[in-house]
C-alpha cells in the first residue's frame, strides 16, 4: 500500500475541499515523486515539474521527508568522501574497481 495524499484520502474516506482535491489531481503521485526527487539530483527539472513537486509537498509530508533524507545522504557523502570506498565495499562487494571509481566520481561531482 502506498502512502500519500491520494491513498490517505481514499483509505480514510476524508472529505476534502475543492482546493486540496485540485492539488491532488494536478500533482504527481507519491511514486512519481520518488523518481522525480532522485532525478532532480542528477539534472535540473523543468520549472513546471518543480512547481508541481512543491505543490505536492504542501499536501504530502512523506514525500517532503523523503526529499530531505535524499539531500542529507548526498551532503553526507560529499562531506566524507573518504568513507565512500568503505561504504561501497560493504554495500556492494560484487562491483568492479572501475564501477566503484565511477560511482565515487559521480558522487563527488554532484
Amino acid at each position: 500500500m502506498q502512502i500519500g495524499p491520494k491513498q490517505d484520502v481514499e483509505r480514510l474516506n476524508l472529505k476534502i475541499g475543492p482546493l486540496v482535491g485540485w492539488l491532488i489531481r494536478i500533482t504527481p503521485t507519491c511514486k512519481e515523486m520518488t523518481r522525480l526527487l532522485s532525478e532532480s539530483m542528477d539534472h535540473p527539472l523543468p520549472f513546471s515539474t518543480k512547481l508541481k513537486m512543491r505543490l505536492h509537498f504542501l499536501i504530502c509530508k512523506w514525500c517532503e521527508r523523503y526529499g530531505t533524507q535524499l539531500l542529507f545522504l548526498r551532503q553526507a557523502f560529499r562531506r566524507h568522501p573518504d568513507k565512500v570506498d568503505e561504504l561501497m565495499g560493504a554495500a556492494s562487494p560484487g562491483l568492479s574497481p572501475e564501477a566503484k571509481a565511477r560511482l565515487e566520481q559521480a558522487i563527488r561531482k554532484h
